[in-house]
């Protein structure tokens, strides 16, 4: 009789390639957990579209191309299903393109019935329900979760949805941490190509010749160690969408190579002689200024207008402010999914504080800081104290200063304060505190050039009868 237990109760497991005779299945069957199995990557994806899964399986009878292939597809059809591989073989690189490609955990054989037993215990309890808390009430571009109700980010909706109707090739535009990738799968995700593979690659990761393979794949023997046919990313992508994130750091040579991929449709694998031709979209993303790039001689004028068929500008999170509250919320939310967190909200003085920080490093920077301040919180709120630790740890070196401000500006007569060496010390405190007060736009601004927090600022202007009117 099955002895269940607490993370296996009422618990479905999809098992793919497994011996007809698995002592891991048989021990995770004893626990409770119901399986259900699949021999191939057709037969599992049907599963996964008729039926609810805590998690997957993968087997070591499935060959490296097939878990890619389904990691990739199941991953974005049922992205809440942890997927486990357990490997045939013992392969690194392997490893690394399956955790790349969505893998929650990758174990190489020989396999002990505990040590898996353990790691799938450690998934379903990843996934558990969210316990009670916040959850988000803003409006998102569905069904990945983009949130903003700002003016800014309805112009970006609305070039969504008009651009999403077409297999068009898309540029994007923006900061680092705006929300780039984000974008790029809400197009495919509400486009024509939806129903094949959305591909993500960060150009910037890899130098010429690795980006290369991933890009195009090889041939068996085409360099030492290419013991088997590669299938590259844009094999992988064909049908769908090839995201291209940060392509301004693209080297001459590959940028020739995209080129001619997107004038011709095809391609030759590294060592190989036969085109390989696809249907795809590609959506190329950067945080330069491509014109600029162009001017310089650093990036191929033909290819820039090959991208941007259209462009679009993700705006940094300081041109949309009002969207922080509730970007807050869901990264709130998303933590207390993701470590059984009990943080129900944050203090209005937190909150002012962090609608007026610079967020030089945009969304990315501020779900860093939220995560943080939720793990140092003593209550279920998160406080001034816990934004302000958060910040002074993120900061490290002196914090980012407005222009025109701090011992680093420009020396122009209106960025020098002439402070005679008589002066007494407070006196000198008034004067600095009195000048960054006046050329920052809020309270939180100034604390921040000062490298102070914004209790202490706030106790100081007290003290120094500054500026009373300021926020």
């Amino acid at each position: 009789m099955a002895k269940t237990s607490p993370w296996t109760a009422g618990r479905v497991c999809l098992a793919i390639a497994f011996p007809p005779s698995s002592a891991v299945l048989r021990a995770l069957g004893d626990l409770g957990l119901e399986i259900e199995k699949v021999e191939s990557e057709i037969e599992a994806l049907a599963a996964l579209e008729r039926r609810a899964f805590a998690v997957a399986l993968i087997g070591p009878r499935m060959t490296a191309a097939g878990t890619c292939e389904l990691l990739t597809r199941a991953t974005q059809k049922k992205p809440a299903v942890p997927a486990i591989i357990l490997a045939g073989n013992a392969n690194l690189q392997e490893a690394v393109d399956c955790m790349r490609l969505g893998a929650a955990d990758y174990l190489a054989p020989p396999f002990h019935v505990d040590a898996v037993v353990n790691r799938l215990r450690r998934a379903l309890e990843r996934v558990s329900p969210a316990k009670p808390g916040i959850e988000p009430k803003s409006a998102t571009l569905e069904p990945l979760g983009i949130i903003g109700k700002s003016a800014t980010m309805a112009r970006v909706f609305s070039t969504i949805e008009k651009v999403s109707r077409y297999k068009a090739n898309v540029l994007l535009l923006g900061e680092s941490g705006s929300g780039k990738e984000l974008i790029a799968r809400a197009l495919h995700a509400r486009g024509p190509r939806r129903q094949h593979l959305f591909v993500p690659i960060n150009c910037a990761t890899l130098g010429r010749d690795l980006l290369e393979n991933e890009l195009f794949g090889h041939e068996r023997g085409a360099f030492t160690g290419a013991h088997e046919r590669k299938r590259g990313l844009f094999e992988l992508a064909d049908g769908g969408t090839l995201f291209l994130d940060e392509i301004g750091e693209l080297d001459p040579s590959t940028q020739a190579k995209l080129l001619r991929v997107l004038e011709r449709n095809a391609f030759r694998r590294v060592g190989g002689t036969s085109l390989v031709t696809v249907n795809l979209s590609v959506v190329a993303a950067t945080n330069r200024n491509l014109e600029e790039a162009i001017l310089a001689k650093r990036f191929r004028e033909d290819l820039y207008y090959r991208l941007k068929v259209v462009t679009i500008v993700v705006p940094p999170l300081r041109d949309r402010r009002e969207d922080i509250p509730a970007l807050i919320e869901a990264f709130i939310a998303d933590f207390n999914r993701r470590n059984d967190g009990k943080i129900r909200g944050i203090t209005p003085q937190a909150m002012r504080w962090l609608t007026e920080l610079p967020w030089l490093g945009n969304v990315r920077e501020l779900k860093n800081t939220i995560e943080s301040a939720a793990m140092l919180a003593s209550s279920e709120t998160i406080g001034l104290e816990e934004i302000e630790s958060t910040s002074s740890s993120r900061r490290g070196a002196p914090a980012p200063v407005p222009r025109g401000i701090g011992p680093l500006a420009a020396a122009s007569s209106s960025d020098v304060l002439v402070i005679s060496a008589k002066a007494p010390l407070a006196e000198v405190e008034r004067l600095v505190i009195s000048e960054h007060v006046k050329r920052t736009k809020t309270r939180a601004e100034a604390a921040h050039s000062l490298g102070i927090g914004l209790r202490t600022l706030y106790s100081k202007t007290k003290q120094y009868r500054l500026g009373a009117g300021r926020h």
